[in-house]
């Protein structure tokens, strides 16, 4: 027979990320509640598990977004991590964060929800360990990184007879790979760490991307006299206002294409024509591991578009050329599932409000599952935290039903045509900080700049061009704001100065962008035209092509390992 506990404010599903910082919200907000933990541990996918069956980073992973985008907005990571941590310092920082706010007394581990319902507006939930839950609302934090996504195993690759993977089951190169023909199947970040990982010790690799894709490099240097830069710390306000995500970076997009490909006429960060597509910059998802790209040029990588059909271990393309391979590792993402709902709450996140809110009963909500195209899962996942548990304590309102799909409908249109010339596999992916600003704005954090400047226009300036902090929505807080300003200070060291803005302004009036897109397509042009095949194949144009990738080969190549 099922214990069962009295009923609390808030159950959480999870003790990753999410799981935490939801835990942490609603203790601020003074609600009880519990936290839910399959495994015997926090951390969820950033603690590491040798068990295939268990998904989790690889063991030599690292964060694709800087820690300044990353951390938690009052608790700062350590300097020492570095700008992009190993899993075991992420870790470790989770740990540092649970017991800086006394988390552990709060969650149950090796509990698995097994099935959850509602009676008297009161949820009810069941575990495997038999013993039962109750609260008034539930925040599901259990992760995107669930049910692998291995539709292709059904389909396309289902007459493949080599040694056929996903991503999600590897943790470290396979000694049985080594010398093997390898193709790799995806276009995200893990595809680049399949590649760093399998790329000395195979014999060849194919990597195939059928829908094109966009990329930059985590970091890299802008002059050979700077040192290296996190790229995703070019989001502070500033740049902003002078050049919108929204409108694909009008005016630094350039320097996207520099500082990957060290050719300004790289379009879409590549200038490969296999991985081309027709998104605007800033309108796909952008793969930010862009030193894969580097194993290109060495030549033992092959890069290849859309599969025609796969027949035992010959794979035919669509560019009418054909390969065999021994593996292939399918990067092809994962699918949300939720088992333990009831069936009428099986929504898909779009059909969400805001992609957190069940609709039709706002008890229920989900943390953690929106994607951004250049940000961080957790700086969104935090957002939504302190929103759903500042509505839950009453401190900020819940729009009314008609109101919250009105919004669900206008989000969907929105969304949808701001990505329709990409994949729509990802159903939460989203602009982030659009997004972000946004949902501050539901959960009264979205920072009054104005106010600042009338209180310490110093102050207000640091904040206005310093690089996108979650700190920076706190800044409304008086016993927070010293805090958030040590920090965005902190982070704008080495970063795009004050006058960069007007800079990336005036190459925006110039139409600089449109000039460089133009000389992309003339570049695509030539090479997919056939004759360019025996051209490029010249002393001459070798040389040539040497000397217009030094850039490349000085300032970017390797730095960004």
């Amino acid at each position: 027979m099922a214990t069962v506990e009295e009923v609390n404010d808030v159950i959480i599903i999870g003790a990753g990320w999410s799981g935490l910082l939801s835990c942490k919200y609603a203790l601020e907000e003074k609600l009880s509640v519990r936290v839910l933990e399959k495994r015997e541990d926090i951390g969820g996918v950033w603690k590491f598990s040798d068990d295939p069956n268990v998904t989790t980073v690889m063991r030599n992973s690292t964060t694709s977004s800087s820690s300044t985008v990353t951390e938690i907005s009052d608790f700062p990571m350590p300097e020492s991590i570095g700008e992009f941590p190993k899993h075991w310092d992420i870790n470790q920082y989770l740990n540092d964060f649970a017991d800086e706010h006394k988390l552990r007394r709060y969650i149950h581990f090796k509990t698995t929800v097994k099935r959850m319902y509602k009676i008297n507006e009161i949820w009810n939930i069941e575990t495997e360990n038999h013993k039962e839950y109750r609260g008034k609302n539930v925040i599901v934090c259990s992760g995107v990184h669930q049910k692998a996504n291995i539709d292709l195993e059904t389909g396309l690759l289902k007459n493949f007879t080599g040694d056929l993977r996903h991503s999600g089951n590897l943790k470290e190169f396979a000694e049985e790979h080594r010398g093997k023909k390898l193709m790799i199947i995806g276009g995200g970040e893990t595809a680049s760490d399949i590649m760093d990982e399998w790329y000395p010790n195979v014999d060849s690799i194919i990597w195939c991307i059928p829908r094109g894709q966009h990329f930059f490099r985590k970091y890299a240097k802008l002059l050979p006299n700077r040192k290296p830069q996190a790229l995703d710390k070019a989001s502070s306000r500033a740049l902003k206002l002078v050049s919108p995500h929204t409108r694909s970076k009008p005016g630094l997009a350039w320097i996207c294409r520099w500082t990957t490909n060290g050719s300004i006429t790289a379009y879409q960060g590549h200038g490969i024509p296999e991985f081309r597509n027709e998104a605007p910059f800033f309108h796909s998802f952008i793969n930010k591991h862009a030193h894969a790209l580097d194993y290109i040029d060495y030549e033992k990588v092959i890069p290849k578009g859309p599969i025609e059909c796969v027949t035992g271990n010959h794979v035919i393309f669509k560019d009418g050329s054909s390969v065999d391979v021994d593996v292939i590792i399918q990067c092809t993402g994962y699918e949300v599932s939720f088992p333990f709902l009831p069936k009428t709450q099986q929504l898909k996140p779009t059909e969400l409000y805001k992609f957190v809110f069940n609709p039709e009963d706002p008890t229920l909500s989900f943390v953690g599952f929106v994607r951004p195209i250049v940000g961080s899962i957790p700086g969104i996942a935090e957002m939504n935290a302190r929103w759903v548990c500042r509505t839950i304590s009453g401190r900020v309102p819940m729009a009314c039903k008609i109101e919250r799909h009105r919004v669900i409908y206008e989000d969907q249109k929105f969304w949808l045509e701001y990505f329709d010339k990409t994949s729509h596999r990802i159903g939460t992916l989203v602009e982030g900080y659009t997004y972000l600003d946004d949902i501050a704005k539901l959960s009264h954090c979205y920072p009054d700049y104005w106010s600042l400047f009338k209180r310490n226009p110093s102050a207000a300036i640091t904040a206005y061009f310093a690089p996108y902090n979650g700190c920076s929505y706190r800044l409304n807080e008086p016993q927070q704001e010293k805090l958030a300003l040590e920090t965005l200070k902190r982070h704008s060291k080495d970063t795009m100065n004050f006058w960069n803005p007007f800079f990336i302004l005036f190459l925006r009036l110039i139409l600089f962008d449109w000039f460089c897109d133009i000389l992309g397509a003339v570049k695509y042009r030539i090479q997919t035209n056939p004759r360019w095949q025996t051209v490029r194949e010249w002393r001459l144009m070798k040389f040539l092509d040497y000397v217009w990738c030094t850039p490349k080969r000085y300032l970017f190549d390797n730095v960004s390992r």
